[in-house]
């Protein structure tokens, strides 16, 4: 007789892992483009705003948080922010609308 362990377990896996997949696609940022910077440490926008600049960014707006900025750069040089504690992400419209 089947059990929940012999055939609802892998599907239950496959599904946890489209859906992380999902995500995965959702929130890399684009090799060049619009990008969300969040601040991990909550680092006031000023303090973003710095970082963004210096990696060759310029600033588009604020973010959808108060810890968070919109800026239009290359994901490369912006994942180089991740010393800093802020975290490149994609800036979805529904997310980030102006």
């Amino acid at each position: 007789m089947p059990t929940l362990f012999s055939t609802g377990l892998p599907i239950v896996g496959q599904s946890l892992a489209t859906l992380a997949g999902i995500a995965t696609l959702v929130f890399v940022p684009p090799a060049h483009g619009t990008i969300l910077l969040v601040s991990a440490t909550r680092q006031p926008v000023a303090g973003i705003a710095n970082a963004a600049l210096a990696a060759g960014a310029s600033i588009a707006r604020r973010g959808p948080g108060d810890h968070s900025l919109i800026v239009v750069g290359d994901r490369d040089r912006l994942l180089g922010l991740w010393r800093d504690g802020l975290v490149p992400l994609a800036a979805p419209a529904i997310l980030c609308a102006a």
